[in-house]
């Protein structure tokens, strides 16, 4: 990311092959940490696997920040290497600490993290496997003694370079970090959802809950997609009522009432049958947004090349929106791009 925070520590992460495969399943990425770390006021971030790192334990010496997200073994590992004893906790049957480490709560499951100071004049951060994504704010505050954290933009991107924003921790989305204090948007023409590093569902299922609305998904080419990242978020109950996912044609016509000659005479892949997709999910107290596009590799014409996707939402109060995107990349990443664009486009509305 550039250089666009204030000078900061310099902060080490370092992820286990476990914790890893924990985060991949959760549909966080890497991008995501860094980003993060550098919000909270890093000026910038290192990365490596922890199992590497500790065959060089020259490699844990920690000036600024250290984060290890890892099996407990592996972290009392990390403690032993910075001098710490480690101790056990009979009331937890056993269970181990690093002495004279700060515990952190941490929930999903319940289960203690820990801070220390290192010998460098540095800090450490011991991550124990689960969900840090929805508690980032609470081990954030424990490395930065409770800072303001920096703006960070999350931007619509359709590029593969890049360019729009200064890192892209998956396909559709680019991040951009901003100096302390500093109010404005990133640069003109980048598309932003928001400025506080959420991810797209935190950053939708705010917008429902302030209309007192639920949301509801029409997909055909997301395959459920949507209503799979929504369900990520804690405490989604709240926010998603149901989801249809309606591959074939008959399916539309079926579950969500699409007229079959507006599929006859446009196509499945048109604004007229993604509007009315939308507008036969949606009802009185549920929002729709949907879905119907060609994620390839095959499929496509000359007409309506793969990447070609049609989205549309609806809103209780009648209103009604569709966007056509012009995707690139591989299968999976068109199928990202246009969850985070449904997403954006029933934000939006809100």
């Amino acid at each position: 990311m550039s250089s666009r925070l204030a000078s900061g520590p310099v902060a080490k992460l370092w992820l286990s092959r476990a914790a890893m495969t924990e985060l991949a399943e959760a549909g966080i990425s890497v991008g995501w940490l860094v980003a993060w770390l550098r919000a909270a006021g890093a000026a910038r971030v290192e990365t490596g696997w922890l199992e590497e790192t500790l065959a060089r334990p020259d490699a844990l010496a920690v000036s600024g920040w250290g984060v290890a997200v890892a099996e407990t073994s592996a972290l009392m590992r990390v403690a032993l290497a910075h001098g710490r004893r480690v101790m056990a906790r009979g009331e937890r049957g056993g269970a181990v600490r690093p002495h004279g480490a700060t515990p952190l709560e941490l929930e999903n499951p319940p289960r203690e993290g820990w801070v220390y100071d290192t010998r460098d004049g540095g800090r450490c951060l011991l991550l124990p496997l689960g969900d840090i994504a929805y508690q980032r704010e609470r081990w954030l505050r424990a490395l930065n003694d409770g800072a303001p954290q920096a703006p960070l933009w999350v931007c619509l991107n359709d590029g593969e370079d890049g360019s729009a924003a200064d890192a892209m921790p998956e396909g559709g989305l680019a991040l951009e970090a901003g100096l302390v204090g500093h109010l404005g948007p990133p640069p003109e023409g980048v598309a932003w959802l928001n400025d506080g590093g959420y991810l797209p569902e935190e950053w939708l299922a705010s917008k429902l809950a302030a209309r007192a609305l639920k949301a509801r998904f029409a997909e055909s080419c997301t395959g459920g997609g949507m209503a799979e990242r929504m369900s990520r978020l804690p405490g989604a109950s709240a926010v998603l009522d149901c989801a249809w996912t309606t591959y074939s044609n008959e399916a539309k016509r079926r579950l969500l009432k699409v007229p079959a000659r507006l599929i006859a005479r446009h196509g499945a892949v048109s604004r007229e049958v993604a509007e009315a997709m939308a507008r036969g999910g949606m009802d009185r107290e549920c929002a729709c947004v949907a879905a119907t596009g060609i994620a390839g590799p095959g499929g496509g014409s000359d007409d309506k090349p793969v990447g070609t996707v049609w989205i549309a939402a609806a809103l209780p109060d009648g209103r009604i929106e569709s966007r056509l995107l012009r995707l690139a990349g591989s299968r999976a990443v068109i199928r990202r791009q246009t969850v985070n664009h449904a997403f954006a486009l029933l934000g939006s509305m809100l």
